[in-house]
């Protein structure tokens, strides 16, 4: 594997603040995975605090998503730290990847899994990320409700 090939997938893409909530939640996913178990910790914790007793079996799509993304890749898949403010290719991909499939455009799904990873494991992948993405709705929402109950009465 060349040097460009390695580093293909970390060229910066996009911000990820300018990123749809879901997009930005799975690369914040894909980057706390990598960071470490105090970050899947908390990941967990939010997954328990949001979706009661639906969380074990997101966190084993979000388990089982991770392991295929990082070890049944076409190459090493390229991420950043958990702070840094650009989205490399790779993360985008598994960003977009989930969306679609949250979505319901699994032939898109399937199209970023395929940049990502075999065509043995992609099919698995997006039905993974499909899981995966309800997940991140679920947190989504329960963030954008949060928020709206802080606002002063008097702002419409």
């Amino acid at each position: 594997m060349s040097a460009l090939s390695r580093s293909r997938g970390a060229a910066p893409v996009a911000c990820l603040s300018e990123l749809p909530p879901v997009e930005r939640a799975a690369i914040r996913c894909l980057r706390g995975w990598g960071a470490g178990p105090e970050a899947r910790s908390r990941m967990r914790r939010n997954f328990a605090q949001v979706l009661g007793g639906g969380a074990p079996a997101h966190e084993e799509a979000l388990d089982a998503l991770m392991e295929l993304a990082l070890t049944a890749g076409r190459r090493p898949l390229a991420r950043h730290r958990l702070d840094h403010p650009e989205v490399g290719g790779d993360e985008n991909a598994f960003a977009q990847m989930v969306a679609a499939a949250v979505g319901g455009e699994r032939e898109d799904a399937l199209v970023f899994a395929l940049a990502l990873m075999g065509p043995q494991v992609a099919f698995e992948a997006v039905a993974l990320a499909e899981t995966l993405g309800l997940a991140l709705l679920g947190l989504v929402r329960a963030r954008r409700d949060a928020a709206m109950q802080t606002w002063p009465c008097g702002l419409h």
